[in-house]
């Protein structure tokens, strides 16, 4: 049958439009192989790890941290004492526990701590003592951030004013500067004594320094149209940039810069601060200790020293342990775990660039960040503050920055106020709290699909898998910044296993909105509970008298399920049990809370917005969740309440108690009891 031209288009026209409708429904349907994911570690190669007296220890090896031969995965927040008046620091630290922090990072910033030569001041909100002291009061441990150089956008970095212009070289291994920050190290020696991690102490980690050789301050000391000087070695002036960035020059001094990294780090030992970790900043070829440091990463996706605003690369999902953010690196990257130091949780801004940070790019970035192999989440900054001022001396680092705020639109900002950003960190928080030493053995595996994302592109779903061949996690997202992304509707994914493939969801399709991120288990057990798969969110396990629960959050736009091996009986409310191919499948009802019991373990399914009112008290053994929308703050044997507009305060109890004692009127509160 012969076809004349007029006919020919239109029979191509429809081929194509049937042509694109099959590649547009294939591209939303995507599959991944980690059977063959190798899962191997290198030990006792690393000059790090450390026992206390009670026999607790701390190791490291080449991908994950231990403690006491358990995996574990910290969660890190950025909290400068000396930026926040001493009065409050313990009621911020709870609200930091609140959050699910469980390391509070600090800097130790000489200039304030010497401002004057040779006159020492660790009082009032430079007590670094007390601070760490309540730390510890509060089950928190610590990261002390010592330098001699900081940044943290203080006058010259940390460094005092009094070594400008000296025959010095700092931030090198002159003999003279040497001399100064030893003595600097053995006051804070001194402060510290009996708080370290071997002495049964919070402080478990050390770092050395900050962005050595890649990054300093201007000296405070200027004039109009002159020349900056930089707070660097001589040598290194050359190769130093503003803020973090990338470096693909490499260093010519790298071996002179190892052995000032070295002596330093043996100088702090000699001041008695010794510490199972030691962390030194490892992102655009700065230099580190080698294999006496973990070298430490960050991610900003909204800076305030870069120009423009294009969309980051920090939104894609990658190997970071193999590929850091700011490669390339000065280490031998099979050798460390990769841990995160400083993820952009807010931003300073300065008089000509006032970068924007919204809250709901938080969550995004860490799920992102974790799913990508870290295995150290580290929050800059996690609470805001106020720079002090010394005399008629600000000591801020000037270049347009503020003189005083310190806010950093971060999840706790300058004056203890929470912002939304605190409340979405809380559901990767909370899950790295129970469920990382499950996660910190298992490699990220990448789809293929990932090669051909860039952060233009948010029509292909961004999902990485981190698993064992067998058990694992996907993590997925839909955010970038700078940019607006839509939902990605009729979605699966097939990830084959050593056990055979796994399908999210077990049947048609799901959607992932805008903004949104899941993490999502498979093959795993809890508490013996068999998971095959599951289309909800693990967020936090506790135990009270003895039992085991397990909160849950189902993601908006994903029908909630579990999938549990073999048959069991299942009692519960909200939900409905089906048999699929010899499974018991759990289904719960969307948008509403969901309870159900398996074999004796509780799984209480939360929407997401009433997981955002989850908070924990209570000890070991005797854990609660508090549901409040306010801030609920675990006070030894009581809790607090803090509420920016309401003196009356709703809330729920989970289990079910049967009296509570308050000290001012509540209007209402509300039990809710587990069957």
């Amino acid at each position: 049958m012969e076809i004349n031209k007029k006919q020919f288009v239109s029979i191509l026209a429809m081929f194509l439009l049937v042509f694109n409708q099959i590649k547009s429904h294939a591209q939303n349907h995507y599959k991944i192989d980690v059977s063959k994911v190798k899962t191997d570690v290198l030990r006792g190669h690393l000059d790090l790890g450390g026992h206390n007296s009670k026999g607790d220890t701390i190791s490291v090896n080449s991908f994950y941290l231990e403690h006491n031969k358990e995996p574990f995965i910290p969660v890190i927040g950025e909290f400068h004492y000396s930026r926040y008046p001493h009065q409050y620091w313990e009621e911020e630290l709870k609200k930091m526990k609140a959050g699910g922090i469980t390391v509070v990072a600090t800097y130790v910033f000489w200039n304030l701590h010497e401002f004057k030569e040779g006159v020492f001041n660790w009082k009032d909100d430079y007590d670094v003592r007390t601070f760490t002291e309540l730390c510890a009061k509060n089950g928190l441990q610590v990261i002390m951030r010592i330098g001699p150089f900081a940044h943290g956008e203080m006058r010259n970095g940390g460094l005092p004013d009094w070594l400008y212009g000296r025959p010095i070289d700092v931030r090198s291994n002159d003999q003279t500067y040497l001399y100064y920050v030893n003595r600097f190290y053995q006051e804070i020696g001194k402060q510290l004594k009996g708080l370290m991690f071997k002495d049964g102490g919070p402080i478990v980690g050390v770092q050395i320094e900050n962005e050595y050789q890649h990054s300093s301050a201007p000296w405070a000391f200027t004039y109009t149209n002159a020349p900056k000087e930089r707070t660097a070695a001589r040598r290194d002036r050359k190769i130093v940039q503003d803020g973090v960035g990338v470096n693909d020059k490499g260093n010519e001094f790298a071996n002179v810069g190892k052995d000032h990294m070295k002596t330093l780090k043996k100088l702090a030992i000699d001041a008695g601060l010794i510490a199972p970790i030691y962390t030194a900043t490892g992102w655009g070829y700065a230099t580190i200790i080698e294999k006496g440091s973990i070298p430490v990463m960050a991610g900003y996706a909204y800076p305030f020293w870069t120009s423009g605003n294009k969309p980051s690369s920090f939104y894609l999902f990658k190997y970071l342990q193999q590929k850091p953010d700011y490669s390339p690196v000065s280490y031998d990257v099979n050798l460390y775990p990769s841990m995160a130091a400083e993820l952009g949780t807010g931003m300073a801004v300065t008089y000509d660039r006032r970068p924007r940070v919204p809250g709901e790019s938080f969550l995004p970035l860490m799920v992102r960040t974790v799913g990508s192999g870290t295995n150290g989440l580290g929050f800059y900054m996690y609470h805001g503050g106020t720079t002090p001022s010394v005399g008629n001396y600000f000591m801020s680092e000037g270049s347009g920055l503020n003189n005083k705020s310190y806010d950093y639109q971060a999840p706790i900002g300058e004056f203890g106020k929470v912002t939304s950003g605190f409340y979405s960190l809380k559901l990767i928080n909370y899950f790295l709290q129970s469920y990382g030493n499950e996660l910190a053995p298992l490699y990220p595996v990448l789809p293929e699909t990932n090669d051909d994302i860039t952060p233009e592109n948010t029509k292909t779903l961004r999902y990485v898998v981190r698993g064992d061949g067998t058990k694992g996690y996907l993590f997925m997202h839909n955010f970038q910044d700078h940019l607006e992304t839509n939902d990605l509707e009729d979605l699966n994914i097939t990830i084959n296993t050593k056990k055979g493939a796994v399908k999210f969801p077990a049947e048609g399709t799901f959607t992932l909105k805008s903004g949104s991120s899941a993490i999502f288990p498979f093959h795993v057990d809890y508490d013996g509970v068999p998971i095959e798969m599951a289309t909800l969110q693990p967020y936090y396990h506790f135990v009270n008298n003895d039992k085991p629960y397990h909160m849950m959050v189902a993601v908006d736009g994903i029908v909630p399920e579990m999938h549990i091996k073999g048959k069991v009986n299942v009692k519960g409310k909200g939900i409905k049990t089906l048999r699929k191919n010899g499974n018991t499948v759990v289904v719960c009802k969307e948008n509403s809370i969901s309870e159900f019991q398996v074999n004796g373990v509780s799984f209480l399914v939360l929407p997401q917005k009433e997981a955002l009112k989850m908070y924990v008290v209570g000890t070991e053994n005797h854990k609660q969740i508090i549901f409040s929308n306010a801030v609920v703050l675990d006070d030894d044997k009581q809790i607090s309440f803090i509420s920016n507009d309401k003196e009356e305060i709703d809330f729920t109890v989970y289990p079910a108690v049967d009296k509570i004692n308050y000290t001012r009127k509540i209007k209402c509160y509300k039990i809710c009891h587990s069957s």
